[in-house]
C-alpha cells in the first residue's frame, strides 16, 4: 500500500513538473542593469585573489547592459618576472557583476546570477623565430632588435636542438560582452552559442548569464611579443566594447572556417591571418560590399584581358602607342614578381603578376614587328610619334634617374638588408611604386601633342580603369605596403587624365586625324573623298565600320582611276 502511494506521488510531481517546465531561455541580466568591469591578472587558472588589489589592473563602472554602451580601453605595461620567463602562464579573469554586487563566492552576499565571468591565458608557446640575418651594406653592422634570436639561434645550435618553442606574450584582450536580451523558446537556441554558455558554465536551467567573448580573431600572431630578458615590462591593450549575439555566432563560424581552411586547403598561416584582419577590421556594410564588387572585378579583368589581347593582335601602326612605355612597364612588372617570390607572396598574386608579365613581353614583339613594317613603309622620316615619345622621355629620364639613385644610397646607408640583391629589389620595387606616375605620363603627353585619342585600346582602358577604382575600395581593407596603397590612387590620377583627354578631344570619325587616317568613309554613292583612308586603322575601336569603311574606300578609288583615265 506504501509502495502504490509513493509511485502516485512521484506521478503526480513529474506531470506538475511538466506542466512547469519554461518554454523560453532567460537571461539573468536585464537592459536595465548597470554593470561594473573588473580585470584581474593571475598566474592560476582557478581566480581567488579578490582582496589582492595588486591583481586589479582595469576596473570600470557605469556600463549599461545595452549597445549603447561605449568602447572602453585602457593601456598597460606589466612587470616581467622570472616566472614568466620559465615559460609559465598569466591568465585574465574578467568579472562582470551587475552594479555593487559580490563576486567574491566566499561573499555572504554572492549571488551567482549577478555576476558573469571568463578566463583567458595571455602567454602562449610558439617556435622560436630565425634571425633573418639583416644587416648594413657599408658597415656590417647587424640590426640590433635581432640580438636576442641570434643568441637563442646560437645556444639552439650548439645544444643541437631544432624547432624549441619558447613563451610568447599576447599584448591585445579584446572582451566583447554579448548583448542578447531575446527571448528565445528552448528549442530554438542556436546551437554554437548554446555551447559556449556551457562550456563556460554559465547556462543552468533555462537561465543564463551573458557571455565575455574573448576576441582571438583580432589579436594575430605578428602580434605576439617574445618574452626574454632584454623586456623589463610587457605591454597590454585591454579593450571593452558590446557585441550583439548575431554578431558572435558569425564571428565564431568565421574562426572555424578558417582553421578548417588551413587544415584542407593548405592555406599558409600568414594567408590566414590576413583574411582574418580583413574580415575583423572592416565594416559589414563595406565588407559585403566589397564582396559584391569582387565579382565584378574578375569580370572586368576577364574582359580587359580578352579585349588587350585583341586590340594588340590587330594593330598594323605603333602611331599614337609609346613602345618605350611598354618595355618599361614590363621591366617593372617582372622586378615586382621577383619581389614577390623574394619575400615569399601567395602563389595566386605570383601567379597574376606571371601572367600579365606574359601579357607584356607579347605586346613588345608585337610592337616590335610592327614598327619594323611601319619603317619599311615610311619615307625614313621619324614619326611624329616616335618624336613626341623620345621628347617626352628626354625630360622624364633625369628625375627618374636621380629619384633612383637618391632613394638607392639613403636605403644603402640607413637600412638594414639580407645582402645585395635584396637590396637592389628593394631600391627597384621602391622606384617602381614611386615612379610608377612617371612612366606612365609619355602617353599621355604624346596625347596631348597630337591632340587625338583615337589611337588607344578604349575598351581596355575603361575595363581597367573600373578595376582601379574597385582596387581603391580594397585598398582600405586589404593589408598591403604603403606604397602600394599609395600606387592605387596614382593609377587613379592617370586614368582621370586619360578621360578628361577622351572628353576634350573628342574622335570624329568622318575627321582626317593627324596620320592621315579617316574613322569611316561617306556612304553616298557618287560623292569624292580627296581624304580616302591609306589603309585599316584602329580595327579594335572601329570594328563594327571598318569593312564598309574599306569598301566604300575602294568603290570612290576606282571611279577615281576611271576618270583620270
Amino acid at each position: 500500500m506504501l509502495h502504490l502511494l509513493l509511485c502516485c506521488a512521484w506521478a503526480v510531481a513529474g506531470v506538475s513538473g511538466a506542466r512547469a517546465r519554461p518554454t523560453h531561455f532567460e537571461n539573468s541580466f536585464s537592459p536595465s542593469d548597470v554593470l561594473d568591469l573588473r580585470v584581474f591578472l593571475s598566474p592560476t587558472v582557478h581566480f581567488t585573489m579578490f582582496n589582492d588589489t595588486s591583481a586589479l589592473k582595469w576596473f570600470e563602472t557605469d556600463i549599461p547592459y545595452d549597445m549603447a554602451a561605449e568602447e572602453r580601453s585602457i593601456e598597460l605595461q606589466i612587470p616581467t618576472s622570472d616566472h614568466l620567463r620559465a615559460n609559465h602562464s598569466m591568465f585574465a579573469h574578467t568579472f562582470m557583476s551587475k552594479k555593487g554586487a559580490a563576486i567574491d563566492p566566499k561573499d555572504p552576499a554572492y549571488d551567482r546570477w549577478s555576476v558573469t565571468h571568463n578566463v583567458f591565458s595571455l602567454t602562449t608557446a610558439g617556435e622560436r623565430l630565425k634571425p633573418l640575418g639583416l644587416y648594413k651594406l657599408l658597415t656590417g653592422e647587424p640590426a640590433p632588435w635581432e640580438e636576442e634570436l641570434r643568441r637563442g639561434a646560437a645556444a639552439d645550435a650548439a645544444a643541437g636542438r631544432q624547432g624549441v618553442y619558447v613563451p610568447y606574450w599576447k599584448p591585445k584582450l579584446y572582451l566583447q560582452l554579448i548583448i542578447d536580451h531575446e527571448e528565445r523558446p528552448l528549442e530554438l537556441m542556436p546551437y554554437t552559442y548554446e555551447q559556449y554558455l556551457r562550456a563556460n558554465r554559465l547556462l543552468q536551467g533555462h537561465r543564463f548569464r551573458p557571455l565575455i567573448y574573448v576576441n582571438e580573431l583580432m589579436v594575430m600572431k605578428m602580434h605576439w611579443v617574445a618574452i626574454n630578458e632584454s623586456l623589463p615590462t610587457l605591454p597590454l591593450e585591454v579593450t571593452f566594447k558590446p557585441l550583439p549575439a548575431h554578431r558572435f555566432q558569425w564571428m565564431v563560424n568565421l574562426q572555424s572556417t578558417f582553421k578548417v581552411n588551413e587544415e584542407t586547403l593548405g592555406i599558409t598561416e600568414k594567408e590566414s591571418e590576413d583574411m582574418r584582419g580583413m574580415f575583423v577590421n572592416t565594416n559589414p556594410v563595406l565588407l559585403y560590399t566589397t564582396v559584391a564588387v569582387s565579382a565584378v572585378h574578375l569580370l572586368f579583368d576577364v574582359l580587359a584581358f580578352k579585349n588587350d589581347v585583341a586590340f594588340w593582335r590587330s594593330v598594323d601602326t605603333m602611331e599614337g602607342l609609346s613602345s618605350r612605355t611598354l618595355v618599361l612597364n614590363q621591366i617593372m612588372e617582372l622586378v615586382i614578381l621577383l619581389y614577390l617570390r623574394e619575400q615569399d607572396s601567395s602563389w595566386l598574386v605570383q601567379i597574376s603578376s606571371f601572367f600579365t608579365l606574359v601579357l607584356g613581353v607579347f605586346k613588345i614583339f608585337k610592337s616590335f614587328t610592327v614598327k619594323k613594317l611601319d619603317a619599311a613603309k615610311s619615307d625614313g622620316e621619324e614619326s611624329i610619334t616616335d618624336k613626341y615619345d623620345k621628347l617626352a622621355f628626354r625630360y622624364l629620364s633625369p628625375p627618374l634617374l636621380l629619384l633612383v639613385v637618391c632613394y638607392s644610397l639613403w636605403s644603402l646607408v640607413f637600412h638594414y638588408h639580407r645582402g645585395w640583391y635584396a637590396w637592389l629589389l628593394e631600391s627597384l620595387v621602391a622606384l617602381v611604386y614611386g615612379g610608377g606616375f612617371i612612366v606612365m605620363t609619355p602617353q599621355l603627353f604624346i596625347n596631348y601633342r597630337l591632340k587625338s585619342v583615337a589611337h588607344l585600346p578604349w575598351k581596355f582602358f575603361m575595363y581597367k580603369a573600373l578595376n582601379t577604382f574597385i582596387d581603391d575600395l580594397f585598398a582600405f581593407i586589404i593589408k598591403m605596403p604603403t606604397l602600394h596603397r599609395m600606387s592605387c590612387f596614382r593609377d587613379d590620377i592617370v586614368f582621370a587624365i586619360f578621360l578628361y583627354q577622351r572628353w576634350v578631344y573628342r574622335v570624329d570619325m568622318s575627321r582626317v586625324n593627324e596620320f592621315g587616317h579617316r574613322g569611316e568613309a561617306e556612304n553616298e554613292e557618287g560623292k569624292e573623298d580627296d581624304n580616302v583612308s591609306r589603309r585599316a586603322q584602329h580595327s579594335a575601336n572601329l570594328k563594327t565600320t571598318e569593312g564598309e569603311g574599306s569598301a566604300t574606300a575602294k568603290r570612290k578609288t576606282g571611279k577615281k582611276s576611271g576618270k583620270t583615265d
